[in-house]
Parts: C-alpha cells; structure tokens; sequence
C-alpha cells in the first residue's frame, strides 16, 4: 500500500491595470541575502574516486524524508546464471554466463543475486516478541527529557524512515560509459526483514554473549572430550568473562562469499574472542590446541594486570579461538541466512538493559553495476571519499557494518522475523 499527500496552498492573485507597466530589476545586497535561508528538494553533487581517477560519480539528492512500513512477497533482483565453481577456468567465478541454460556443473544454485520472500521495511510493535527477543533491538520511539525510552504500544506501527534518499550514477570517465547506478537510502534507522534465501552484498554480524552461552551452545553440539570440559567449563574459569565475534557471509565450508551466499558465519581463520580469563585459563587452552588435543588453533593475550582470578586478584587475559571450516571447539560458527529474519538499521544502544535503534545511520543502499567497483558509504550531500564498500557486479545489498547484533542462542535457533501484519495469514508475519 502506498499513498500521498499534496497540499494545495491558496493563492491570492491582485491585478492591478493600468495604461502604464513598469517593472525594474534590483540586484539585493550581500547582507539582504544573508538573510536568506532554504534548502532545494533536488541537489546534484559530483564526485571522483580517490585512486581510480577514471571512475567519477554523480548523485541526485532528494531532499525529503520517508516513514514506511511495507511488505512484499519476494523480492528478486539480478536473475541470470553465474558462475560460482568454473569446471575448468577459476578466473571465471563470480562473472555471469549469458549462454548457459542451467544445467552446467560449477553454476550458482540459486539463479538471483537477491532473494527474500517476506520482505519487509518497518513492523508493527509486539509486546510479546520484544519480551522473548530480548537482544532484539527494537526501534524507539523518542527520548524523553530524563533519557528513558519512549516505547511504541502494542499494535502500533515502527515505521522504517528514510531521510535524504538519493540516486546515483558511476560512469568510466574513459569510455563514458555508466557502469553502476544505486539507490541509496541517505540517513536511514528501522527493522529490515525477509527470509533470505540469496544475498549478494555486505552485511556483518556481531556475536555478543556472556561465557555462559558457550556452555548452552556446547550442550547441543557433539565434540571431544577435551573440547566439551573445555567450553562447559569456561564460565568457571572465566568468570564474568564475554564472548565476542565478527561474522560475515560465506559458503558452508567457511570461505568468504559475497556473491550469491546462503549462509553467514565466521569465516576460516577468524576468531572467538573470550574475555576476562585468568592465567590459568589462559595457558590451558592454548597449551591444549598446540598439542593437538582440541581442534581449533588458540592463543592469549595479556590484558591487564588485576580484575581476574581470585577476588579479582590476578592477571587479566584474552583467549583468542580459530573458526576453521565452520567450526570451533567441536560447535558450529556458520547458519543459514534464514535465522537472522530481522536485522537492524541504524545506530543501536543499550538503555536500561534492553538493546533500541535510537538514531540513523548511513550506508544502506541497492546497486546495480556491470563491472566490480566501489560505493562510497558517506552521507548524501557529503560523500566521504575515504569510506568505500566493493560491490560486485550485478545486484548487491549493502547493510550498515556492525547494525545486526545477535546472542549465541539466536545464532543457533534462529530470529523470527518481527510483526509485519495485523491478520495472520499463516505466513509467518502475523
């Protein structure tokens, strides 16, 4: 559903007629126009790229602001076959194939660079699911004046808003040809939603989680010996300690993929970092992975001097764990795309113990382009050259780095999508 609103204003027309019109243009001076203030709905500003000088931008701001909530079926953008595992030629992995039928070994097994059904900008606020979802960010509704949330009620819509959205235009200053186009959403904050089946961009998932939730993670996974007493055991060495972890998209065996990914997770050679570790702990892990008694490479590092062990007594450590082939400490580190069904946009902070979308942030955008090449992520008006994100050809997503934030138990259980619907229909939005 879309709508409009125009306002008509009313306009009183005085004529005066006389046998003689005279008319005289005056320039005003400097300090008249000084009093002077507006801002145009439509503005153009051009840029270069910094080291490739043959690639120049053009973006078309639109000086307006969106609130939404809006839900599609699918939405499926760059449909063709590509190449994802070339038989006998690597080079050609990632690139479209215009002559292949779909039936050739080393293709894509989805055949869109995008793919959600469900999708979703805004929700309808659910006292329920924000209390079973508790690291959920929720989006607020304001601050008041002593720093507490303004909550949405219950049934209420959380519109997703839009401020500055823009067009823009990359084009090969040798050839002059356009090699990209996007739509940016400038300033933005909100839930994004959809169950993603495909996605071909950049979107990063923080891992954060007390120690105890390695426990509850090990409790439903298979390992050896060592490594279950070593993470059901972790909480008492490392008491008080925090778990941290940067995901990214990639394939079911750990390796980086960008193009076309069904799953997210650590990627190989990336690691859990366990906060708040006593010497002791500190020593055994990696002295138990060098050994070979564990399967995942560890090491440590000295944090401070006081704070850990006994009464706080001891020496503080980080223990640094590899993810290899989706896999750490006998617990996977790599899940389908569809258990993050919402993810946040905008700027999250913790009020009150609960996690709320307080403010915009910039950087979501969909583009379009025939060739690798780079997007600045800086604000509409005021591209920020120095930031870039590499979109590769065909369609692509970028989701703000560091927007989506998730416990262990919601990386292994899965996040239902927020509330899309007043009827339920039985499709998971209700």
């Amino acid at each position: 559903m879309s709508f409009c609103r125009a306002l008509a204003p009313s306009i009183l027309l005085s004529l005066s007629i006389s046998n003689t019109i005279q008319a005289e243009l005056k320039p005003i001076s400097d300090q008249e126009m000084s009093a002077v203030t507006g801002q145009a709905y439509v503005s153009v500003d051009q840029a270069s790229h910094p080291t490739e000088s043959n690639v120049s931008y053009t973006r078309v701001n639109l000086g307006m602001k969106v609130e939404t909530q809006l839900t599609a079926d699918k939405l499926e953008l760059g449909t063709y076959h590509r190449w994802e595992k070339h038989p006998t030629n690597p080079a050609l992995n990632g690139t479209a194939c215009n002559y292949c039928t779909g039936e050739e070994e080393g293709l894509e097994v989805i055949g869109s660079d995008i793919l959600m059904e469900n999708f979703g900008l805004g929700y309808i606020h659910s006292d329920s699911y924000a209390n079973k979802y508790k690291s959920v960010p929720m989006l607020a509704k304001g601050v008041d004046r002593y720093g507490r949330v303004i909550k949405y009620s219950d049934g209420e819509i959380a519109p997703f808003e839009i401020n500055n959205p823009f067009f823009e235009f990359a084009r090969d200053e040798v050839t002059g040809d356009v090699i990209g186009m996007r739509i940016g959403f400038g300033e933005s904050k909100g839930v994004l939603s959809g169950n993603i089946l495909s996605l071909t961009g950049a979107v990063d998932v923080d891992i954060r989680d007390g120690v105890d939730g390695l426990s509850e993670a090990r409790q439903q996974q298979n390992g050896n010996i060592l490594e279950e007493a070593l993470t059901l055991l972790t909480p008492l060495l490392v008491a008080g300690g925090d778990l941290s972890a940067q995901a990214s998209l990639v394939d079911s065996n750990g390796d980086a993929d960008p193009v076309r990914s069904s799953f997210i997770g650590m990627e190989n050679g990336s690691e859990f970092k366990i906060a708040g570790a006593d010497f002791i702990a500190a020593g055994a892990v990696p002295l138990l992975s060098g050994a070979g008694l564990i399967g995942s490479n560890s090491r440590s590092e000295f944090s401070s001097a006081f704070g850990c062990g006994l009464f706080g007594l001891l020496s503080c450590f980080n223990i640094y764990v590899e993810s290899d082939n989706c896999v750490m400490l006998g617990i996977p580190t790599c899940f389908p795309l569809t258990n993050f069904q919402s993810m946040p946009v905008g700027k999250v902070e913790e009020i009150d113990g609960r996690q709320y979308i307080t403010d915009t942030v910039s950087g979501l955008f969909l583009s379009f382009q025939t060739r690798d090449m780079e997007w600045s992520t800086g604000k509409a008006g005021n591209q920020a050259m120095n930031d870039f994100v590499k979109a590769s050809s065909g369609a692509f997503l970028n989701i703000p780095t560091g927007s989506v934030k998730v416990n262990l138990s919601e990386v292994y259980n899965g996040v239902t999508g927020v509330r899309r619907e007043y009827v339920d229909r039985g499709v998971g939005l209700f």
